[in-house]
C-alpha cells in the first residue's frame, strides 16, 4: 500500500535554476526547497494556468471568469523550420516571458478578430468572436 504526503506551500521566497538547467528549485515556506525536473516544467505550466482559472471561477462563482496575466511588452517573430511558425512572446511584470507558437495561416484570422475586438473593424456577422 502506498502512502502519500502533501507539502503545503503558501508563500514563495524565490526560484532558481540548477547550474545544469535540469531542475527548478522552488524556495517557499518549507525548510527545504522543492526541486522540479525540466521534464515536467511544460506540464506544470499548463496545470498551474488551468488551476488558477478554475480556482478563480470557483471562488467567484462565475463560469465566465478568465485568468489573464498583465503584459508589459510583446513581440512577434518567426521560428525557422519546415513550416515557419509565428512566435508570439509576451513579457510579464518582473521579466518572465511566455511565448506561443502559431501556424502562419492563423495570422489572418487573428488579425480580423483583433480588429473586431478593438473596434477597428465592424463585424460582418451577428454574435461575438470566439477562440479558434
Amino acid at each position: 500500500m502506498s502512502t502519500s504526503t502533501s507539502l503545503a506551500i503558501d508563500s514563495l521566497r524565490g526560484f532558481e535554476l540548477s547550474a545544469d538547467g535540469q531542475y527548478l528549485m522552488v524556495n517557499g515556506n518549507q525548510p527545504d526547497s522543492v526541486a522540479l525536473h525540466c521534464s515536467v516544467m511544460h506540464e506544470l505550466l499548463a496545470a498551474l494556468s488551468n488551476a488558477i482559472g478554475r480556482s478563480e471561477r470557483i471562488r467567484h462563482k462565475a463560469a465566465s471568469v478568465k485568468f489573464a496575466m498583465p503584459c508589459e511588452a510583446w513581440e512577434v517573430g518567426r521560428e525557422s523550420g519546415a513550416v515557419q511558425h509565428l512566435v508570439m512572446s509576451f513579457r510579464l511584470p518582473g521579466g518572465a516571458e511566455l511565448s506561443f507558437r502559431l501556424h502562419p495561416a492563423q495570422a489572418a484570422q487573428m488579425t480580423e478578430v483583433l480588429s473586431l475586438a478593438t473596434g477597428l473593424a465592424t463585424p460582418r456577422w451577428p454574435g461575438r468572436a470566439r477562440m479558434q
